[in-house]
């Protein structure tokens, strides 16, 4: 007589979405607890906001402090994207990376989490300067105030993959060194600390093709309305499709590399 054996009930392997959802909530957490990355995201960009807008906040009938929020907003959500972007290098220093692999994470998983990530950790500076701004004398209805602040979040994406990009091909010290340099070059050249228009010529030519002025005229436009700035979109899609391509190329290579 055959005494019959319970069955074993294998657990599932997660699927890609679970595995995506979990590395970008892994990311979020070990980001947001770095209390270095929160002040200079959000103290650093808001006492920026407060010293321009007393400067001269009042210009343009108040409308200047209004385009001094959205830009010292946008230079918030651009570190916060560039250096969270650049985190993905201590992921490979320290092995988690190649945990990951072994477990399953493909090079697209990789990419989207870390893209959600990031997209996560702009938030806080981007309602820090926002919030900042209505206290302080911008006038704006909550429906504008929101449609703003959704803008330049949207509009902040190129900025993530490139910090992936310098978290893919630096080493070390090198990617976050990398990643400031970056920021302070597109924000300096993007007109986020100084009207583009007082610069030369060349250099105004070079801030047109930046993502980060177009982010700015994007906010501009959610904030006080006016033509819709259709180059701007197209100028920010098209660096996040070369950017996007060159972070698959770049994961794919990394991920062979933890597969060896």
């Amino acid at each position: 007589m055959t005494i019959a054996q319970p069955a074993v009930r294998t657990a599932a392997a997660p699927s890609a979405a679970t595995r995506t959802v979990r590395y970008a909530a892994h990311t979020t957490a070990m980001t947001a607890t770095n209390i270095a990355f929160m002040v200079f995201t959000i103290a650093l960009p808001v006492g920026m906001y407060l010293l321009f807008s007393m400067m001269f906040g009042d210009q343009a009938e108040g409308q200047a402090r209004g385009m001094i929020m959205i830009n010292m907003a946008a230079y918030g959500g651009l570190g916060a994207a560039v250096t969270a972007g650049t985190q993905i290098q201590e992921d490979q220093r320290n092995g988690f990376l190649r945990q990951l692999v072994v477990a399953g994470l493909s090079p697209r998983s990789f990419l989207a989490g870390s893209v959600l990530a990031a997209s996560a950790v702009i938030v806080p500076a981007l309602l820090a300067v926002g919030l900042v701004g209505l206290v302080t004398g911008v006038e704006a209805s909550l429906p504008d105030f929101l449609a703003t602040l959704a803008v330049l979040w949207l509009g902040l994406l190129p900025t993530i993959l490139i910090g992936l990009v310098l978290g893919m091909v630096l080493r070390g010290a090198a990617a976050m060194a990398g990643g400031v340099v970056t920021m302070m070059a597109m924000a300096i050249f993007g007109g986020l600390w100084m009207p583009l228009e007082m610069f030369p010529s060349w250099m105004q030519s070079l801030g047109h093709a930046l993502p980060t002025y177009w982010i700015s005229d994007l906010g501009r436009w959610a904030l006080y309305g006016g033509d819709v700035p259709f180059t701007g979109l197209a100028v920010i899609g098209a660096w996040t499709l070369v950017l996007g391509l060159l972070c698959l190329v770049s994961m794919s290579r990394a991920v062979g590399l933890q597969r060896r």
